[in-house]
C-alpha cells in the first residue's frame, strides 16, 4: 500500500511540474457514452477512453492519440489528465480518490428536459460552447418537425418492457408532442403484457435495444406468433442497442429515427 502511495505521489509530481502538460487540454472519460460523446466534440481535447470502447471507429480516424484504460486510479492517472469527466454512474470512491490529483467533471445523467439542459450547461463550462449550440439547434428543428405529425407511440423492448412516465424516451416523446402509450402503465421501466400490447393500436411501434444477430432468450417473446403478426399490421421504427445505449448522447440519431416514422406515415395517407 505504502509503495503504490509513493508510486501515484510520483506521478503527480511529473504532471504538475511539466508545465508544457499543465497547460495542455487532457481529458480523460470514464463512461462509454461519454466517450463517443468527446471522440465527436472535443477529439483534440481527449487523450483516454474506457477499455470497453476502445474499438471505437472514431478512434482510426480523428483521435487515433487516444489510449483505453482500465478503469483503475492508477491507469487514469498515467494518462496526465488535467480533467476527468465522470457520470452519475461512476464509482463515487474513484471520484473521490482522483479529485485529489485532478479536476472532475461529473456530468448529469438526464431523465428530464431541465436534466438535459443542465447536462448540456455543463459542456458549456467546459469550453464546448460551440458544439452544445450547434447540437441544440439541431435538436430544435428535430423536434419543431416532429410536432406537425402528433401520433400515438409505444416502446417496445427486450423482455417485455417499456419506457413509462418520467423516463427519458418519455420525456422526448412529450417534448415532439406525441403521445408514450406505455406512460399510463407507470413510472419509470415498466413491463408490458403480451395480451395487453396486443390490444393497443398505436400510430407507431418503436422497437428498442433489440439486437437481428443475438439469440438472448431476451430477443425470444420478438418472435412469438402473435406478436409477429401484431407488428406487421403496425408502423415500426427500429432503434438498435448502440443508439439506445446512449439516448442523450445519440439524441440526434434517435430523432433521426423518428423522422423517418413520420416520413412513412406521410407517404402512406392518402389525405396528404
Amino acid at each position: 500500500m505504502r509503495f503504490k502511495q509513493y508510486w501515484l505521489l510520483a506521478l503527480v509530481l511529473v504532471v504538475t511540474t511539466d508545465t508544457s502538460i499543465a497547460q495542455q487540454q487532457r481529458w480523460v472519460s470514464l463512461n462509454q457514452c461519454v466517450d463517443q460523446l468527446l471522440l465527436r466534440w472535443a477529439p483534440q481535447q481527449l487523450v483516454g477512453i474506457t477499455y470497453l470502447s476502445a474499438a471505437e471507429p472514431l478512434l482510426k480516424t480523428t483521435a487515433a492519440h487516444v489510449t483505453a484504460h482500465n478503469g483503475t486510479l492508477e491507469s487514469i492517472l498515467a494518462l496526465q489528465p488535467s480533467r476527468v469527466i465522470a457520470t452519475a454512474f461512476t464509482d463515487p470512491r474513484l471520484v473521490k480518490q482522483l479529485r485529489e490529483y485532478t479536476q472532475v467533471t461529473r456530468l448529469a445523467q438526464p431523465q428530464s428536459w431541465a436534466d438535459y439542459k443542465r447536462w448540456r450547461q455543463q459542456l458549456i463550462e467546459l469550453g464546448l460552447e460551440e458544439q452544445v449550440s450547434q447540437h441544440a439547434a439541431k435538436t430544435r428543428v428535430q423536434l419543431a418537425g416532429l410536432k406537425s405529425q402528433p401520433q400515438q407511440v409505444v416502446f417496445v423492448m427486450p423482455n417485455q418492457w417499456s419506457w413509462g412516465e418520467g423516463s427519458w424516451a418519455d420525456t422526448l416523446i412529450s417534448q415532439a408532442g406525441w403521445q408514450n402509450l406505455s406512460a399510463a402503465e407507470g413510472s419509470g421501466l415498466v413491463a408490458l403484457q403480451l395480451e395487453q400490447l396486443l390490444q393497443w393500436q398505436p400510430d407507431t411501434v418503436i422497437l428498442e435495444g433489440f439486437s437481428e444477430n443475438s439469440f438472448a432468450l431476451a430477443n425470444n417473446w420478438r418472435h412469438h406468433p402473435l406478436l409477429k403478426q401484431w407488428l406487421q399490421q403496425q408502423r415500426v421504427t427500429v432503434i438498435d442497442s448502440d443508439k439506445a445505449a446512449c439516448p442523450v448522447v445519440n439524441i440526434g440519431l434517435y430523432l433521426d429515427a423518428l423522422e423517418q416514422v413520420q416520413q412513412q406515415r406521410v407517404s402512406h395517407d392518402p389525405t396528404t
